[in-house]
């Protein structure tokens, strides 16, 4: 556990390199807002040294704007509200008519109703409507018949135990409802994951450029110094087995040119998935556009874990998606409960029969009103209890898997606070080592001019000095990764996380290039 009593990382990533830079404007952090329009990359300083850079937040911004995944995420938010509207359609006006002929036989008769019906938001059910029957009835049938001009009718079941506090069609309402809420997170999610693969990318891309830029500067001095052998060879100077070893190095560093740019086009093809046009097609990256350094790196000072991990559970997405799952199962638990009790239900009906007499006897002149109660009792109620059961090991599962996402997410802060923490520390001793190396390489360039040490071994430490350039490479590319890590793990915007790093100035640690033109002036 980290402890200090200092600023939190989080406080850390939004005021670090304050004073080297102005503070890119606030992006919007609502995934479901309109995608975020590319920034310029040639404004970033951290590109100072080439105003064609593509800077991370370009990269950022295109996931924003055009990453299919993310598109794809942003349509779920369509798909639940149609689905909460939906189960809203349980609660539709409903329209019900009929007209029906016995225009043969002892008994002809003519009936015609309109009827409108509706389910109540308390479970109940509420009709109202009109009829008229006309002709002779048979005995049994004496219900249809209707005075002249028809019966106005209307009745209502209200349940009293079951169904009135929740049933299925609430449930359906409400789950919809939760589903349409998760969306948000479930965006975010899907941002957070994609722009960390984005930003390893992008690194790895940087990475890949400068050691390919790193191995075609020691090519480049083995075929100087080629044609110097060969002048020399020519003067009788230098013996002709020198030009052929040089000859043998300039193809190796050549093979390793080669090898290296393989693995510098693989990663601007990956780069190009997130790299996006305005019609969402990708866009493999220019080798103009590479940065020639990588932003200047600040270590982080120590971090108070306990603000960060609570803020981090506050903003990261996968505790709100466990919880709505949890009010969702929570609400199919309080339906099988409410099914546990017995079905008792109030009903009242009442109808008005209007125009002249449709019998001698006037029997259904007067106004009349049914009222009472129906009942329905379970006695295994098993359906019940094995949905209570199941619901209620839902739920305790869910609980867990909640507990073991924040846990995780804890411990993925430690782990990124603790590689970004030894990741600048290597920095440091990669650049030290380089420094050393190149001073080393610059003694003995001096004492090979002279004469003084052969070609093999000047080759063994140019070599040297070449991979402790690529050390230092690799570890930049391994800090601002363990940065994303950082970012991503607290559930910062990635947007303006990226728009922050791609404002910092370049670099100040040595390169080959900077340093081989300063040899030791001792012998």
């Amino acid at each position: 556990m980290i402890e200090s009593d200092s600023m939190s990382f989080q406080q850390f990533l939004s005021v670090a390199h304050s004073e080297q830079a102005e503070p890119a404007a606030a992006p919007t952090t609502d995934p479901l807002a309109a995608p975020i329009p590319a920034t310029n990359g040639s404004a970033s300083t951290a590109a100072a040294t080439n105003d064609d850079a593509l800077v991370l937040a370009d990269v950022i911004a295109s996931v924003y704007r055009s990453y299919p995944e993310i598109l794809q995420a942003r349509q779920q938010a369509g798909l639940t509200s149609g689905e909460l509207l939906s189960a809203r359609g349980a609660y539709d006006v409903k329209l019900n008519a009929y007209s029906l002929a016995e225009p043969t036989g002892y008994y002809e008769n003519y009936r015609n109703g309109l009827k409108l019906a509706r389910q109540t938001w308390w479970g109940g059910y509420v009709e109202a409507g009109y009829r008229i029957g006309r002709g002779y009835y048979q005995p049994w049938y004496k219900e249809r018949q209707t005075d002249d001009a028809g019966e106005f009718k209307t009745s209502l079941i209200q349940p009293l135990l079951q169904g009135r506090a929740i049933d299925p069609q609430r449930v359906a309402v409400f789950q919809a409802s939760l589903a349409r809420q998760a969306v948000g997170p479930t965006v975010q999610q899907t941002l957070l994951s994609v722009s960390l693969d984005a930003t390893t990318n992008y690194w790895q891309w940087v990475a890949a450029g400068s050691a390919l830029q790193a191995q075609q500067e020691l090519l480049k001095l083995a075929e100087e110094r080629g044609k110097q052998y060969e002048a020399g060879v020519e003067a009788g100077k230098f013996p002709e087995i020198d030009l052929i070893l040089n000859q043998q190095l300039i193809a190796e560093r050549a093979t390793k040119v080669l090898e290296t740019e393989r693995k510098y086009r693989e990663t601007a093809f990956k780069l190009g998935l997130f790299l996006r046009d305005d019609g969402g097609r990708p866009i493999v990256p220019d080798d103009q556009w590479i940065p020639q350094k990588f932003p200047a790196i600040q270590p982080p000072p120590p971090g108070d874990f306990q603000a960060d991990l609570a803020a981090a559970l506050s903003r990261r997405p996968e505790p709100q998606i466990l919880q709505y799952q949890i009010r969702g199962i929570q609400l199919d638990r309080q339906l099988a409960c409410n099914e546990m009790l017995p079905r008792l239900d109030f009903v009242a009906e009442a109808s008005q029969d209007m125009g002249e007499p449709a019998t001698k006897s006037d029997d259904k002149g007067e106004f009349e009103l049914v009222i009472g109660f129906t009942s329905e009792v379970p006695i295994q109620r098993r359906k019940a209890r094995g949905k209570v059961q199941s619901t209620t090991a839902k739920i305790a599962q869910t609980n867990q898997k909640l507990r073991f996402v924040r846990d995780k997410i804890g411990v993925e802060l430690q782990t990124a606070y603790n590689a970004l923490s030894l990741s600048g520390q290597i920095v440091e001793q990669s650049e030290a080592s380089l420094r050393a190396s190149i001073d080393t390489l610059g003694r003995y360039r001096f004492a090979f001019e002279r004469g003084k040490i052969d070609l093999i071994y000047l080759n063994l430490l140019e070599t040297k000095a070449n991979e402790t350039e690529i050390k230092l490479i690799e570890a930049q590319q391994n800090w601002f990764a363990a940065l994303a890590q950082m970012q991503i793990a607290l559930g910062l915007d990635p947007l303006e996380q990226a728009m922050t790093v791609s404002q910092l100035p370049p670099s100040d640690l040595p390169t080959s290039l900077d340093l081989q033109d300063n040899p030791s002036d001792q012998e």
